[in-house]
């Protein structure tokens, strides 16, 4: 008699690993331990007696009534019973590759999580697995399709979306997903890639409905995948999925095909009306700060100037009162000065040239070079 225990093969114990201990298996935590007894020998005298009575194959134990050959067809059959058992049996070993887990379940209804290596599980129709990889990371496309497979779907249904301002958006966008838990992945959900697709494609037009069709075409596009992203991982948590969403990617983001054209004509109408603007404030940020720096000089030449001359006109009539003291005092010696000090600022820089008034006919005496003199 075989005893098949949970965790436990025909040949010992199965090691499930760290993802399948108490803390971590849900599949255990949610299934009571079972035994399942399989008598083989007994199952293997029964299909005998099967046969001998349908195929006419029994004889009596009397010797004497029995044929000859009567021991050489039990035995063929017999060899032929347990070759169809040991092959029925050799189906239920399989293996688990080392990025994969798989789900074991019988009769229908989740048993153990099955880790990497060689695994058994009794054969159909009682049991069967599931092996999944849960290190590939799964792409979905929508508004597109780089296998020609798909090419058949209606992209326009996936890709039109209607925004925050009511403009319609042409979107290509891919995800890339994995699966988390074998478990979620295997039970919980019966259609898991049109599960995933469907959700997707509701997270993003949600998302898109809240945004203006500027922010999706221009800037905001970065904050639309992360959003989107967060949004639909939250729904898939709440559906028990195991699936966990590496990536949320828009590939391209139009106006619709039939109003892309004069929607870029607006586009450019626009962009040469911010250009017009910022060229004209910045001549403004270049004039105007110029103009106030033009006029601060002035200001300060102006005043300087003003100064000056207001200076110099005390200083003149501070000196002309000085002056007009001293000659109250001395009138003749303060005349003499004065005119000495007026031919010296006169005369001083002006060529001069001697002449003899006494010489014959007033000839100009050989040239003096004063000015020399007093330079040197």
């Amino acid at each position: 008699m075989f005893r098949i225990l949970k965790n436990q093969g025909p040949w010992g114990p199965v090691d499930n690993g760290p993802n399948n201990d108490n803390s971590n298996n849900k599949g255990q935590n949610k299934k009571p331990n079972q035994e399942i007894d399989f008598d083989l020998e007994e199952l293997l005298k029964k299909f005998e007696n099967y046969v001998k009575n349908t195929f006419g194959g029994g004889g009596g134990k009397n010797p004497k009534n029995a044929n000859n050959n009567s021991g050489a067809p039990k035995s063929i059959i017999g060899l032929i019973i347990l070759g169809l058992a040991l092959l029925w049996l050799s189906t239920g070993i399989y293996k688990v590759n080392p990025d994969e887990n798989a789900a074991v379940l019988y009769f229908g209804k989740f048993y153990k999580v099955a880790t990497p290596g060689l695994n058994y599980h009794i054969p159909f129709p009682f049991g069967k697995h599931i092996t999944k990889s849960v290190t590939t990371v799964n792409t979905e496309e929508f508004g597109f399709s780089s296998n020609v497979r798909y090419n058949k779907r209606d992209f326009d249904a996936e890709s039109l979306m209607l925004t925050g301002d009511e403009n319609i958006v042409d979107i290509e966008f891919q995800i890339q997903w994995k699966v988390s838990d074998i478990y979620d992945y295997v039970i919980n959900i019966a259609e898991p890639r049109i599960t995933i697709r469907k959700a997707a494609e509701s997270a993003m037009r949600e998302i898109i409905a809240r945004t203006p069709i500027a922010s999706v075409l221009s800037t905001g596009k970065k904050d639309i995948e992360r959003q989107a992203k967060e949004l639909l991982q939250e729904t898939l948590d709440s559906y028990k999925a195991g699936v966990f969403i590496e990536l949320m990617q828009l590939r391209r983001v139009d106006p619709p095909s039939q109003v892309v054209d004069a929607f870029r004509d607006v586009q450019t109408a626009k962009a040469d009306k911010e250009k017009e603007i910022n060229q004209g404030e910045a001549y403004a940020n270049d004039i105007v700060p110029r103009a106030r720096g033009e006029a601060s000089k002035l200001i300060e030449q102006s005043e300087a100037f003003a100064s000056q001359v207001v200076s110099k006109a005390e200083g003149e009539a501070g000196r002309f009162i000085s002056v007009y003291k001293q000659y109250r005092r001395a009138k003749k010696v303060t005349k003499k000065r004065i005119y000495l000090e007026t031919m010296e600022e006169v005369l001083g820089n002006m060529d001069k040239v001697i002449i003899d008034n006494k010489t014959q006919g007033g000839s100009v005496v050989p040239y003096f070079p004063l000015n020399d003199i007093r330079k040197k």
